[in-house]
């Protein structure tokens, strides 16, 4: 028992995306009006399976630093997804990627 104590840290710091210079500038949004004269690039996940363990508010963060993250591979600035709204409760780790022009 006293080795899980030692190990939770590590496999939750490892559970943890970080930012890159291309997902800095990434918007997530559920507005549908953002996006609307933007380019589709393609379908994200932000989808971890750390989820179960985590409360819902760092869950949200989570989905939404993970959906940023592959969108900027992808070449987009912005995401729309369920996930954006503030009273997200899940399932839904999904969103559409677009590039929109300044």
């Amino acid at each position: 028992m006293p080795r899980l104590f030692i190990l939770l840290p590590a496999l939750l710091l490892g559970a943890c995306a970080y930012h890159t210079s291309r997902s800095s500038i990434v918007v997530v949004t559920d507005a549908q009006s953002v996006v609307e004269n933007c380019t589709m690039l393609g379908e994200v996940d932000g989808q971890d399976s750390s989820h179960s363990m985590m409360p819902l508010d760092k869950t949200r963060d989570s989905v939404i630093v993970r959906l940023k993250i592959a969108a900027g591979e992808l070449g987009g600035t912005h995401v729309l997804a369920k996930a954006a709204d503030i009273k997200w409760k899940g399932p839904e780790t999904n969103g559409t990627v677009y590039k929109c022009k300044p």
